[in-house]
């Protein structure tokens, strides 16, 4: 069964120019108190309107589809899947990369990568906010098998 990733219950439009997501679940756009913030959003260059899409805990994919990110963000022509961590320890980095590549796969095969030009993958943890990964491959690995760009630090900047 095809997964609408188009519920108008779980999308959310904003041009501010600095904003936090919030993972309650669902994940959500806040304009206040930043100590609650799982990620920061700098969209202050061009203060594009930005849909925020909260997957996890309210798009309906069931769980033998595999996990799933928090959100997504589209803007002009631009399509950002991101995970939102708030860990130590652990394996969360390479979790996070996983549950991006799941959905995105799921978007892939239920609606339409095509009309996005810039595709972008995004994991911010609030307690790790400067990760260094062990390298290039962990980025590389990730662009080769979905063709998008992985970042991970704590402040999303819409470019």
């Amino acid at each position: 069964m095809a997964i609408n990733f188009f519920n108008p219950d779980c999308i959310r439009n904003t041009n501010e120019p600095f904003f936090g997501l919030v993972d309650l679940p669902p994940a959500t756009i806040s304009l206040e108190n930043e100590t609650n913030w799982n990620a920061e959003i700098d969209n202050s260059a061009q203060c594009f309107t930005i849909t925020l899409t909260a997957i996890d805990g309210c798009i309906e994919i069931s769980r033998a589809e595999g996990e799933r990110c928090e959100a997504m963000i589209t803007y002009d022509n631009a399509i950002m899947f991101i995970e939102l961590k708030d860990r130590d320890s652990g394996r969360w980095a390479g979790k996070a990369r996983d549950q991006l590549e799941n959905s995105i796969r799921l978007y892939d095969r239920d609606a339409d990568l095509g009309v996005f030009t810039r595709k972008y993958a995004h994991i911010a943890n609030k307690r790790r906010p400067y990760f260094k990964s062990g390298g290039s491959s962990f980025f590389q690995e990730f662009e080769d098998r979905t063709d998008f760009v992985l970042r991970v630090s704590y402040e999303i900047i819409i470019t």
